[in-house]
């Protein structure tokens, strides 16, 4: 028995997926043999997680909740010391002349592609590419259409690369996957879930469909070809299309507002190849507004999301908040501001007021010091104090003999740069407060963002050149499709700048 769940923004599809494997688990299929697998380590995890809470389930049960290529290396037997790792990139850099940097790649759950970084990086990312699509290597480089790049070049790191791991007994997460089809062979189950499906690469599909489906009873492929936006990365949305004949359609929204529908609905018509659906908004209306500049938009209070098309775009908009003293979160980069710093501000401001501060507070404000404003001796009394009382700023110094007062500001403790003081200074005038569980501002660029939310969400419509020229125009409309429903109460559109912006 197979099946297709499509599953609209905020229609629940996760909820869907964990309510399948609670009806197997009271129908007596064991945990071990229920493999829930996605491209994503997010929406594996998420899908343990949720299982975990709501059946009551021992995570460690759920040995199949997992991403495809921790599937194949957890089946295979491999160990950690023979994966890919950055001094082994390294080391290849050295054999072939060029840098490969993007270490965080090389652990990234989200996929099996090498982010392009440093110069070597590109060529990596186009050798990976052309294997998960199973094509030639000299057909990728022509689709690339990278003039700056050598198609020499590109067959001496493929060729160092596949001696390297050969002598050095490695693998990359293509190689896991590889090797799981070569093998043709996987994990006794009587379940297979395929969530985010839309997102799978044909090598990820060859997996699938060639060891996993004739293995599993009973399969379900979950996801939503409007959000399929990875093209670039050798996605191909007619795979998970044409998985099964037997198609099921979650209807009910319950995240997009009605106002919001409307827009994502007259923007998905324009999606060339996609499975129809008919499915309805939440309860609520929301809103959705117009604006000329991003500057425009009050953003003091709430929670926001901001999207833009290029990691460009998104930069100019850090720059913009940084100078208006907003503190954000910046999906792939972190905070505008070390919450470290901001809190180590606080203490000493507390300090200043007359406030007997814990010793754990005062451990933590100790890292966060001028180096040279306060002797070791001093440190390790901070680092040492009674962790059942309260500390003053004058029972401090006191004990540090440290030659500071109430008087002392705060950019003279804390170690931040010029910079950063004028900065910080800016944020403390706004009154901005930062929460480091929940970003009230969070930047990101559109892909980045897929399977996030907000209340509100501020979406600028700049594009590029090359997005809007490009012959793929179905994987543009899905990527603005995906931005316009991330937004659960408002949605605020940002008129593009230039020539080069995607019209609704």
């Amino acid at each position: 028995m197979e099946t297709t769940i499509f599953g609209p923004p905020g229609t629940g599809k996760t909820t869907k997926l964990i309510n399948i494997v609670k009806q197997e688990l009271e129908n007596g299929t064991p945990a071990d043999r229920i493999a829930f697998v996605s491209f994503s380590k997010k929406a594996a995890e998420e899908a343990r997680t949720r299982a975990a809470g709501v059946l009551g389930m021992d995570p460690k049960q759920m040995i199949w909740f997992r991403t495809l290529h921790s599937m194949a290396f957890q089946f295979s037997g491999m160990n950690t010391r023979q994966v890919m790792r950055g001094s082994d990139y390294a080391a290849l850099g050295k054999l072939v002349g060029l840098e490969f940097g993007s270490n965080s790649s090389l652990t990234s759950s989200d996929g099996v592609l090498f982010t392009p970084g440093k110069s070597g990086d590109a060529y990596l990312s186009m050798i990976q590419m052309a294997r998960v699509r199973g094509i030639d290597l000299a057909d990728q480089f022509n689709q690339t259409g990278d003039y700056n790049l050598s198609y020499q070049q590109a067959r001496i790191v493929r060729n160092a690369m596949q001696s390297y791991k050969s002598e050095a007994n490695k693998f990359d997460f293509v190689d896991m996957i590889e090797n799981f089809i070569a093998e043709g062979q996987g994990p006794s189950i009587d379940v297979l879930i395929v969530d985010e499906a839309q997102d799978l690469v044909p090598l990820q599909w060859k997996m699938v469909l060639g060891v996993l489906r004739p293995i599993a009873k009973r399969i379900y492929y979950a996801g939503d070809d409007d959000q399929c936006i990875y093209a670039w990365m050798g996605v191909q949305v007619r795979d998970f299309l044409g998985a099964c004949e037997n198609k099921e359609i979650l209807q009910q929204s319950y995240r997009i507002p009605a106002q919001v529908h409307d827009v994502a609905g007259r923007l998905v018509k324009r999606i060339g190849v996609r499975q129809e659906k008919i499915w309805n908004p939440a309860t609520h209306q929301g809103t959705v507004v117009w604006h000329h500049d991003i500057m425009d938009v009050d953003i003091r209070t709430g929670e926001w999301l901001i999207l833009a098309r290029t990691n460009y775009i998104a930069n100019q908009i850090s720059t913009q908040l940084k100078e208006s003293g907003y503190v954000f979160y910046r999906e792939g980069s972190g905070w505008s501001v070390s919450p470290n710093i901001l809190e180590a501000i606080e203490v000493w401001l507390r300090l200043c007021k007359g406030h007997a501060l814990s010793a754990q507070q005062l451990k933590t404000f100790e890292k966060q010091i001028r180096p040279n404003i306060l002797p070791k001796s001093g440190r390790s009394i901070l680092r040492s104090l009674d962790p059942d009382q309260d500390y003053t700023l004058d029972d401090i110094t006191e004990k540090c003999l440290w030659p500071v007062s109430k008087e002392t500001p705060w950019y003279e403790i804390v170690k931040v740069s010029e910079k950063e003081q004028i900065y910080i200074t800016s944020v403390r005038r706004a009154g901005e407060r930062i929460l480091t569980d929940k970003p009230r501002l969070k930047i990101s660029t559109i892909h980045k963002a897929k399977g996030g939310e907000a209340d509100n969400v501020l979406l600028l419509l700049d594009s590029t050149k090359a997005a809007l020229e490009s012959p793929d125009q179905d994987s543009e409309v899905r990527t603005f499709y995906v931005g316009i429903t991330r937004a659960k109460k408002a949605l605020h559109l940002v008129e593009p700048k230039t020539r080069n912006g995607f019209y609704l």
